[in-house]
């Protein structure tokens, strides 16, 4: 099971600031998923936050990935760019066309729920 929720992203290409989709886990290789998911290091939204310990996904020695590294949604026709939030409706027909499945019952038991995530949930899909 996979969770999507919505982030922050700073693009220093065009220097500006965008909400974009994010997965909780690298999805398998050899996967429909897997091939549109691009493996960020740390985020730094400002120039004057300070890096944390981990450099990069490449040199991350945790052992969760997921603690180090941000699993984010590449644009479906074009890899090199990152799928913003208001383009889930293209996100969701690929999950569809792929044969994943969104669990409305766990997406809105945990919208309702008092435990929130840390960033905004969309929501949950196998």
């Amino acid at each position: 099971m996979y969770s999507l929720t919505g982030i922050p992203y700073y693009d220093h290409h065009t220097q500006c600031y965008k909400k974009v989709l994010k997965i909780n886990k690298l999805p398998p290789p050899n996967t429909p998923l897997y091939q549109i998911v691009k493996q960020v290091g740390p985020i730094k939204l400002s120039p004057f936050q300070v890096d944390s310990a981990f450099s990069g996904c490449q040199s991350c020695n945790c052992s969760n990935l997921s603690s180090c590294c941000n699993f984010l949604i590449t644009k479906i026709n074009n890899k090199n760019e990152l799928m913003c939030v208001d383009e889930i409706s293209n996100f969701f027909s690929f999950l569809i066309e792929n044969g994943y499945t969104i669990d409305t019952s766990i997406t809105s038991m945990m919208q309702k729920s008092n435990v929130k995530l840390s960033n905004d949930l969309i929501c949950f899909f196998t």
